[in-house]
């Protein structure tokens, strides 16, 4: 009911609808049963004729909000492993030092590419991982992807209906 209710609102035009459904299906953590992958309110949106630089820039900004409460359950586990724990415990010290190297690149990797990122926001919350730099990498590869799918939607949509017309 409540995803066809969004689908309805994309294909009336709404730019609002693809923000929230972008939001939605990136808060995996919220909302783990929401069963429409990010990509599909972006396709939708420009099937529906809506300009491309909008509905990927509006389904970043939803994926990106989305995805940074992955980050801070992951903060708010790691703060309650450090309260009943006397001392954090030694794998854990040692995988925050080991992400710290290499945290931007895996947030950019999994934030650009159509992989799971939950976890990785968890894990960067719960290792403590700079926000900032979470933030950096996670908007740019979001922001990336949802323009790509996006405009690449907007010039497949026409080929497609073409090709099987």
């Amino acid at each position: 009911m409540v995803l066809e209710t969004f689908v309805n609102l994309i294909d009336q035009g709404s730019y609002f609808a693809i923000f929230i459904t972008s939001f939605i299906s990136s808060s995996g953590v919220l909302f783990p049963t929401f069963p429409i992958p990010s990509y599909i309110p972006l396709l939708l949106g420009v099937g529906a004729g809506l300009h491309p630089l909008p509905v990927g820039l509006l389904g970043g900004a939803g994926s990106v909000l989305g995805d940074i409460i992955g980050y801070l359950v992951g903060m708010g586990g790691s703060a309650t492993i450090e309260k009943f724990e006397k001392k954090t415990p030694r794998f854990l010290k040692r995988f925050e030092r080991f992400y710290s190297n290499i945290g931007f690149w895996v947030v950019l990797t999994f934030a650009l590419l159509p992989l799971p990122f939950d976890i990785v926001g968890v894990l960067s919350g719960a290792s403590k991982y700079n926000f900032k730099r979470f933030l950096l990498a996670l908007t740019i590869g979001r922001f990336v992807r949802t323009l790509l799918v996006a405009y690449g939607g907007f010039y497949a949509i026409p080929f497609f209906l073409d090709l099987f017309s």
